[in-house]
């Protein structure tokens, strides 16, 4: 794939990854856009191209920090106070709220959905997302304008991609667009691009930086027709999704976006229930509400998340995690105990634990534990990944050619270890930079957008609609009599079907008459389903997705006239258009996914 002209409409594409448990941004220029530049975050002794995704809110929710210096302002806070005497527990401290977004279909998002912090306080999400995203962009202005051509640019000049994971629904989508609006970057400079598709077009492209040269990018098939999946680890989640390269050299979805709650922080999740075990379900709590030992908590945590990185799968030798002497005083005072050692204090604790006859053992600040029991923190989530990656592959008519590993949990060993059992050692790539492969994915895309040139519909979308009763085919249940007239109501009427192939711009129309008149705005409800074919908006797995408004002039609340409304799809989001059809007048409609009120769809 030869380099071709970006298609961005100003000089500089920034793209912006916002991570479960890190984040950043890169950009590139229009003129070179494959020569990707990225910032590099220092947190004490660690330096990186992308920084904690941590909030700190001053006790009266205004923006304290962010990233790494959210850490380090937060330990201040925790061991001095602050000038005015405040302690932490007045402050306001987030990490890994990007999870609240996962799951809209079972609990939707909307403009006043509150994030918890890590004591559980609640500000609303929003706020949260608009202040971190603030922060990156902002960041990313100030790196500009201290480079050498700095005094040229402003925010004008500079086409915004924000990341999200596919297997959101448009809802958190949505929201995260609205935060980003509300954090400064203006809105016809933004655009939403799904990680996967941010890494696969990362993977496509990779070899026109002179950086990525003489490494993996050249050791995999680039021909016309290969299928491959490209399966993004991230911190929270794995986002799944399968290409084939079109003959075109674009980039065409061949089944629906899959995944799930299966990225680093299970493993962290797996590993407390194992602490818990040792030291009690409430010691690692109390140490995090302590102020004396909330700096230790929050180190340990940072230690693990680097041991899951380091290299065991050659390992026959056991695991030692540190185990910080705060954590073993607390558990001292609970039980009594009086030894002033760590080693034997430790080893009484273990003796005590549903641990005594396991392979763990320990000594002076460690757990020793065997391979095997480490392994068991994974598995569970290596075993719910290698059964999705079945599934997906049996939905296909063939096996996939290769499959890439991206993103930060993609570096674990055991993970590359267990995959490449499962897929065949040949088939598993993990590109060169696999854990930036979103964050410079998303820069190439705002200048490559054209590459994706076919997009899977993960669930059906439709509209209510109340057509005349038909004993043979209605549901009696649904019958009702609206001016004299029996009606049948909560019909879905299908637009998309859940598998569909979506070509960018799509357009899918239907002309309908408003039932009751007198009103000075039309609501049409918009529907999404995880079955093929719903026959009512209320069948189960059907959600409102969301409202569209049209404004109604006096005379045309009075009378019969259609509506045309139409829902463009094969983007990273749907659009919305509508049109009076006696006038051709295209309407300024609102498609509302965010509101916290529950609407009533439209008669139809």
């Amino acid at each position: 794939m030869q380099k071709e002209k970006s298609t961005s409409t100003r000089m500089i594409v920034a793209g912006i990854d916002f991570g479960t448990t890190y984040s950043g941004y890169a950009y590139s220029f229009q003129s070179n856009w494959p020569k990707v530049y990225m910032n590099k975050w220092e947190g004490g002794q660690l330096t990186s191209y992308k920084t904690p995704t941590i909030l700190l809110l001053n006790p009266d929710q205004s923006f304290n920090s962010f990233g790494y210096d959210a850490e380090k302002n937060y330990a201040e806070i925790v061991e001095d106070g602050d000038e005015e005497g405040r302690t932490f527990e007045d402050y306001f401290y987030f990490h890994r709220f990007k999870m609240m977004l996962k799951d809209c279909l079972t609990k939707r998002v909307h403009r006043e959905t509150q994030c918890k912090d890590e004591y559980e306080r609640e500000v609303e999400a929003m706020l949260v997302f608009k202040y971190s995203i603030e922060y990156l962009k902002d960041h990313l202005l100030n790196a500009i304008a201290k480079s050498k051509i700095g005094d040229e640019i402003d925010i004008n000049d500079i086409n915004f991609v924000l990341t999200v994971p596919a297997i959101w629904d448009d809802t958190a989508k949505m929201f995260m667009r609205e935060a980003a609006i509300k954090a400064g970057i203006p809105e016809e400079q933004l655009e939403i691009a799904l990680e996967p598709e941010a890494a696969s077009i990362y993977c496509q492209l990779m070899h026109l930086d002179d950086i990525q040269r003489d490494n993996q990018a050249n050791e995999w098939n680039r021909k016309t027709g290969v299928r491959y999946m490209v399966i993004d680890l991230g911190g929270g989640t794995a986002d799944i999704i399968v290409h084939q390269l079109e003959e075109n050299g674009t980039l065409a979805e061949i089944v629906p976006a899959s995944g799930g709650e299966m990225g680093g922080t299970s493993i962290d999740k797996a590993y407390r229930r194992f602490l818990d075990d040792v030291f009690g379900n409430d010691a690692l709590d109390i140490m995090k509400k302590d102020p004396e030992t909330l700096t230790d908590y929050i180190e340990f945590w940072q230690t693990f998340e680097v041991k899951k990185r380091e290299k065991f799968a050659s390992k026959n030798s056991n695991i030692h995690l540190n185990i910080p002497v705060a954590l073993t005083d607390v558990v001292k005072e609970k039980l009594g105990l009086d030894i002033t050692n760590q080693g034997p204090l430790l080893k009484e604790i273990l003796n005590r634990s549903n641990h005594s006859a396991t392979e763990v053992s320990s000594t002076t600040g460690k757990l020793i534990v065997s391979k095997n029991t480490f392994q068991n923190f994974f598995d569970p989530t290596i075993d719910k990944l290698i059964s999705l990656l079945s599934r997906i592959e049996n939905d296909l008519d063939s096996k996939v050619d290769i499959v890439l590993l991206v993103g930060g949990f993609s570096e674990c060993e055991l993970v590359q270890e267990r995959l490449r059992q499962h897929l065949g050692d040949g088939r598993v790539v993990i590109p060169f930079e696999a854990s930036l492969a979103v964050l410079k994915g998303a820069v190439f895309y705002g200048h490559r957008k054209d590459l994706i040139s076919r997009r899977v519909a993960r669930f059906t979308y439709g509209v209510q609609i109340w057509p005349k009763f038909d004993a043979s085919v209605h549901s009696s249940n649904k019958k009702e009599l609206v001016d004299g007239e029996e009606r049948c109501r909560n019909i879905f009427l299908k637009f998309v079907s859940k598998g569909d192939p979506m070509e960018p711009g799509l357009r899918k129309s239907y002309i309908f008459n408003p039932l009751k008149r007198g009103k000075n705005h039309l609501e049409c409800g918009v529907f999404i389903s995880n079955q093929k074919d719903p026959k009512y908006v209320d069948d189960p797995g059907c959600v409102k997705l969301g409202a569209l408004t049209m404004p109604m002039r006096n005379f045309e609340s009075h009378s019969c006239f259609e509506i045309e409304e139409t829902l463009i799809f094969g983007e990273t989001y749907i659009k919305v258009e509508a049109c009076n059809r006696r006038t051709n007048e295209r309407y300024e409609v609102k498609f509302d996914l965010l509101s916290p009120k529950l609407h009533v769809p439209a008669n139809r």
